[in-house]
């Protein structure tokens, strides 16, 4: 019965010392203006800005990655390795470009502009040295005065051999208006046909009517449109064919 009062005491300083100490660890986080932990790291990007207003279209990897052509694009939460950019510049006559660049953080830069003189779309890094590696810490100034020489200066098209293996998947569809459907889908792979390209892909088209409205879809995607009656050869009918050069006329 004596030893009471003694427990009672110990429990009472174990108790006033457990406040104590919490009070004390919540003073110290009330005090920390960035909470008690430090933010996520930011994942590795892509910046993509028009240099003279231009709007554009950013595909990565074969991902389009903004629907609405804009001015400045921001690819986030990329892989810290080298990415394929594709940009389709929306005026004129959809030209495109190409060039690979790692992602990094802060975000390498991709500066888009067109050429009038030479009617090019010209991809430009303003800072090569930081952005060419993956590795170690890269710094990141705003400095667009004097563009390094050009990532790429011509337009890219898309290989006979990815053309051969689109012809196949459309010639594996049962029906015609599935075909016309995947046909048109091609077009919006990011990079520009040929005549040449354009004419195989519509002749995998079992009626008149499906290849003159592929036909016409596909004449702002060629790349070398003074050579489009290379694909209005396909057309079995002339009033077929004058009805594609009526639509381009009117859509120039």
């Amino acid at each position: 019965m004596k030893k009471r009062p003694l427990t009672l005491l110990v429990f009472t300083f174990y108790l006033l010392a457990s406040i104590t100490l919490s009070a004390q660890t919540y003073g110290t986080h009330s005090h920390n203006p960035h909470g008690s932990f430090p933010p996520p790291p930011q994942a590795p990007s892509i910046l993509v800005q028009a240099q003279n207003h231009e709007t554009f279209q950013v595909y990565i990897d074969g991902d389009l990655i903004n629907n609405v052509p804009n001015q400045e694009v921001l690819i986030r939460n990329l892989d810290s390795r080298l990415h394929e950019v594709v940009v389709i510049l929306t005026h004129p006559a959809h030209k495109a470009a190409v060039t690979q660049l790692y992602a990094s953080t802060p975000s390498p830069i991709i500066l888009v502009s067109y050429d009038m003189h030479r009617q090019q779309l010209l991809l430009y890094n303003p800072q090569p040295s930081d952005y060419h590696s993956h590795h170690g810490h890269h710094s990141h100034q705003h400095d667009y005065g004097t563009p390094t020489p050009p990532v790429i200066e011509e337009s890219t098209t898309v290989s006979d051999t990815w053309v051969d293996e689109m012809v196949d998947i459309i010639k594996g569809q049962s029906f015609d208006s599935e075909k016309l459907t995947t046909a048109k889908g091609l077009l919006n792979n990011g990079l520009p046909l040929t005549a040449s390209q354009i004419a195989r892909i519509a002749q995998t088209l079992d009626f008149g009517s499906s290849q003159v409205d592929f036909l016409k879809a596909a004449y702002t995607h060629c790349y070398d449109p003074q050579n489009y009656e290379r694909a209005l050869s396909v057309l079995t009918f002339s009033s077929d064919r004058e009805t594609v050069r009526n639509y381009i006329s009117t859509h120039q």
